[in-house]
């Protein structure tokens, strides 16, 4: 690598010579080129054929998730372009006029942080133009993740740049990046369950989100003072010429540590959900069909079906009467209402309503419109009873016979005995039937296969 051309900055031309600073700097490939590689990965982490547009908040914090893989590759990049201001005659020029070599320093970071921060918010402008096409909903306070992760971005490469100048190894990038990925993963692997505000330190963590999540003002706060502590330990690492002031440097970042660890919020307050954005919007007439407001494009797709799944479901004593989207993870426990169909909905990259087997209607269906819900995540053995169960009343109410093809094993062999028991009885018998399986169903029981079978 050359040696990097020091152009003092002297009094009587201050502003003519930063420019020129600039200039030069632009000149080489290398600042813009750090910039754009990461707006390059940001953009294309960000890419996700499954996801809605419509789920603007959720791309929001996606991107912002991304930081954790980004933030590693930029501290090192940072580090290597550090090395260049330890070669050559720059050394000295930094510690025996210090006006000269920090002011050019300086510049190069404030430089190299404007157009990372930069390339960072630019590379969301791709999502943001989509979810304005899908009508979506956004939240006031959607653009504080990526501001933060701007500082972020940011604060990776002034770090990386002081790091580079203090340790001008030729492996000092390398490893960087690499101790960088450990430290971002190995305390979410080891101590994510603790619920600990320390690991917010961590960039691009939030914790579990959603899409109906939004971030709490004391992580954007802490978070955002935890980044400009590191970028200022950076700035100082890169402007220090004596030894002293080079330990001195980390006084930033063990003041900012303290700062943010006291604003931080617990783990239950880190992205909360968006009060407006889990309220119900409903359609016109009856019965009532209602989705959150962040669904709201797509109400028109579901009021149909959903209102024939309903009429089905009149052939059952005290049936539901609305169909209301439910806002809690899929298969955890949800207190059902009688006379309300919660339903899961999820909307495929394309913004049509993605489906089990079948039509949206025979979703709705499953479970004589029921939440599915009932055992533990890795009870696979009464999962396969449950989903017997659920997919033997669905066709029982819509007078089917035979299986969706996705049925396999020993599910499949499950719903032809029960639905041959099941069509083997009295017609008020059968509904006895179904109607106990769903009175079970709505209390998240897991015995609703024995209920369907047992005399």
């Amino acid at each position: 690598m050359q040696d990097v051309e020091v152009t003092a900055i002297g009094s009587a031309r201050p502003g003519k010579d930063a420019l020129r600073i600039v200039w030069a700097e632009l000149r080489r490939p290398v600042v813009p080129a750090i910039a754009v590689f990461a707006a390059v990965l940001a953009w294309a982490l960000l890419g996700d054929a499954e996801r809605w547009d419509g789920l603007w908040m959720a791309t929001v914090l996606v991107h912002y998730n991304n930081l954790g893989l980004l933030w590693p590759l930029v501290l090192g990049a940072g580090a290597w372009l550090g090395r260049r201001y330890r070669s050559g005659r720059t050394t000295e020029l930094v510690e025996s006029t210090p006006r000269t070599g920090a002011g050019r320093a300086t510049l190069v970071a404030v430089l190299l942080a404007g157009l990372l921060a930069t390339g960072w918010v630019l590379s969301l402008l791709d999502g943001a133009a989509r979810a304005v096409l899908a009508e979506s909903y956004r939240p006031a306070s959607w653009y504080w993740p990526v501001l933060v992760g701007a500082v972020g971005v940011a604060a990776a490469g002034v770090l990386g740049l002081g790091l580079g100048r203090l340790m001008p190894s030729r492996l000092t990038a390398p490893l960087l990046a690499l101790g960088g990925l450990v430290m971002i993963i190995g305390p979410q692997v080891l101590w994510e369950e603790t619920g600990s505000r320390a690991l917010l330190l961590i960039p691009g963590y939030l914790g579990s989100t959603d899409e109906y999540s939004t971030v709490g003002w004391r992580t954007v706060v802490g978070q955002a003072i935890w980044f400009v502590a590191l970028a200022a330990t950076g700035w100082a690492l890169l402007v220090a010429g004596a030894r002293r002031a080079g330990l001195l440097a980390v006084l930033p970042a063990v003041l900012g540590l303290a700062v943010a660890l006291a604003t931080l919020p617990p783990a239950d307050r880190v992205a909360p959900h968006h009060p407006h954005a889990a309220e119900l919007v409903c359609a016109d007439g009856e019965p009532r069909v209602c989705v959150t407001r962040l669904y709201e494009p797509i109400l028109p797709q579901l009021v149909d079906p959903a209102r024939r799944a309903l009429t089905t479901l009149g052939r059952l004593p005290a049936p539901p009467t609305a169909v209301i989207q439910e806002t809690a993870g899929y298969g955890s426990f949800v207190e059902q209402r009688h006379d309300t169909v919660h339903l899961s909905l999820t909307v495929a990259g394309d913004g049509t309503i993605s489906t089990g087997a079948g039509s949206i209607e025979e979703d709705i269906l499953d479970g004589a419109g029921t939440w599915k819900c009932g055992a533990a995540d890795d009870d696979t053995e009464t999962w396969e009873r449950i989903d017997a169960a659920r997919t033997v009343a669905g066709l029982w109410l819509r007078d089917a016979d035979v299986p969706p093809e996705i049925l396999r094993g020993p599910v499949r062999g499950l719903v032809d005995r029960a639905l041959t028991s099941l069509r083997a009885l009295p017609a008020t018998a059968q509904v006895a039937r179904v109607a106990a399986m769903r009175d079970a169903a709505l209390a998240c029981r897991p015995d609703l296969y024995d209920i369907l079978t047992n005399p």
